[in-house]
């Protein structure tokens, strides 16, 4: 049979195994191994265009096919044409337990119009023939070249650097660094010595590469305005013109502002859990990890 002491012992034993069980448990509903939150954005942006060079090949006939370059072309967003949709829109997951590292889809539907009335130098062939002139490229003149929409489809890896956050986690202020490409997806209407072309569809013309910084305010946890600089390559094949096919590279500036929501998707997520100040042991977990602090040696 069993004493009194070791009774004792027994039920010291279980009463240890059930509160440290007791602990971890409530550890592990606040340091969960997987924590995630997705956020949706709309907004605008203002590009801007370095001049750059579109090259053109018409006809496929020997003797009579063209082949010539429109050098030194400036471009702005004065499309006479609108099509498809018309805002930024991004979509992003952040993955990792401490949520800074994030994938994100965009899509941003730029306008592109070479300049009314500018001075632009044509060379190459045209119909067999050689030539070397400049001619005013205007609409009045029969000339005019839209890439409407140029919409860049690319996706991200996104790195999130916390600037700051009050205790109550109300607000909240991040840089954003973006990294990415994918596909563009041009609507075109040019116009080329007056022999105009439009195709009506999307067309895959193309990839593009950008880079870009961004600063994010989070209100309430859930809710964030976004300011952003993003610089783009833009590379475009098989843009239709008439009886043929232009190439173009892009480099394109913008800056772009959205507001969006974003929401956790899995529970006890210390970017959206309000902090329990009444009991300091059972707090959420910082973002960061907390930096060790070493035991002072004793004097013993």
């Amino acid at each position: 049979m069993l004493n009194g002491n070791k009774l004792n012992k027994i039920f010291f034993l279980f009463a240890t195994l059930a509160v440290t069980g007791k602990a971890v448990a409530q550890v592990s509903a606040y340091d969960e191994e997987k924590r995630g939150s997705v956020y949706v954005a709309i907004g605008s942006s203002t590009p801007s265009y370095k001049a750059s060079k579109i090259k053109i090949q018409q006809g496929t006939t020997a003797g009579t096919a063209s082949s010539y370059t429109l050098d030194n072309v400036a471009a702005d967003t004065k499309t006479n044409k609108t099509s498809g949709f018309g805002s930024n829109i991004k979509v992003g997951y952040f993955f990792d337990y401490y949520q800074n590292w994030a994938v994100e889809l965009s899509y941003e539907p730029l306008k592109y119009h070479v300049t009314d009335a500018q001075n632009v130098k044509l060379s190459g062939t045209m119909e067999g023939n050689p030539i070397d002139t400049t001619v005013v490229f205007s609409a009045a003149n029969g000339y005019f070249y839209n890439l409407d929409g140029s919409n860049l489809l690319s996706l991200n890896i996104v790195r999130r650097f916390q600037l700051l956050q009050d205790k109550h986690h109300y607000v909240r202020l991040d840089a954003l660094v973006k990294a990415g490409g994918g596909p563009v997806m041009p609507h075109i209407y040019n116009s080329i010595a007056g022999k105009v072309a439009e195709y009506p569809s999307f067309q895959l013309g193309g990839w593009n590469a950008g880079i870009e910084a961004a600063l994010r305010v989070t209100l309430f946890r859930y809710v964030f305005v976004e300011g952003a600089y993003k610089y783009s390559r833009a590379s475009y094949s098989d843009v239709g013109v008439f009886n043929g096919t232009a190439k173009q590279t892009l480099g394109i500036s913008q800056v772009i502002f959205s507001g969006g929501i974003t929401f956790p998707t899995t529970k006890r997520n210390p970017l959206f859990v309000k902090p329990d100040t009444k009991k300091p042991p059972l707090s959420i977990k910082p973002i960061y990890n907390a930096p060790v602090e070493l035991d002072e040696p004793s004097a013993d």
